[in-house]
């Protein structure tokens, strides 16, 4: 009898150490994701700078082609504006009929004041031209500096995400197969708040699905690798 007792007290030793180190991967696994959201939170600021860079790469772009549009309407009105004028004066030269000379006047008045329009529009594209290049100058700088900085933080965390790879692996090793199955079978539902539960007030603790007092007694007293029937998270016992 006492033979017996202290198999079933092993038993419940060796399971609970199981438990220990299902617990213990679970923790280095989201130390593991704690990792890759902070290097993907790196790796996001370079991304939004270099989307910046893009979109001032692009707008740089249109402030020269709007420059060379406006460029091209120019020399339209300077061309329209000499015609108009050198018509005017052979009307004059001939004395020809003062209403059509008046209407010419007219028409290079428009032509003046079209032309100030665009060269008013030339300048603030060249201002903004200016204040882009400027801009896009200081974001190069603060690039390269993100960049040297997100390096080293990223190629940091890269290492710890082996070492934590390798000790995650190592423990996997050393679990019995129904252990290392069940986890492995649970971990890839990708749970919230992980594989694991407990039982708290007769229910599991997280869908507060009704655990028998047999399962109860089972999982917290006897150490048995058990699985909430509902969530199928596993249960770890009280103790472990």
């Amino acid at each position: 009898m006492m033979s017996l007792l202290s198999s079933k007290s092993k038993e419940i030793e060796v399971s609970v150490e199981w438990f220990f180190k299902l617990k213990e991967i679970d923790s280095l696994t989201k130390m593991k994701n704690g990792h890759l959201k902070a290097k993907s939170e790196q790796e996001d600021r370079l991304s939004k700078l270099n989307n910046r860079r893009l979109e001032a790469v692009s707008q740089s772009a249109k402030l020269k082609q709007d420059l060379i549009s406006l460029h091209d309407e120019l020399a339209q009105v300077e061309k329209k504006l000499k015609i108009a004028s050198e018509q005017r004066q052979r009307l004059i030269d001939i004395g020809g009929d003062e209403k059509k000379i008046q209407q010419f006047e007219t028409e290079i008045e428009g032509h003046e004041e079209a032309g100030l329009t665009f060269l008013s529009r030339e300048e603030e594209i060249e201002a903004e031209i200016k204040d882009n290049r400027e801009f896009m100058q200081g974001l190069e700088k603060t690039i390269k500096e993100i960049e040297d900085e997100v390096s080293q933080d990223v190629s940091k965390l890269d290492a710890e995400i082996t070492n934590l790879d390798l000790r995650v692996n190592l423990l996997m090793d050393e679990l019995p197969a129904d252990y290392k199955a069940t986890l492995q079978k649970v971990t890839a539902k990708k749970l919230a708040h992980g594989p694991f539960t407990r039982v708290d007030q007769g229910s599991c603790y997280f869908c507060r699905y009704k655990i028998s007092r047999i399962d109860e007694s089972e999982i917290d007293m006897q150490k048995q690798l058990k699985q909430c029937p509902q969530c199928s998270r596993i249960f770890l016992p009280y103790g472990a």
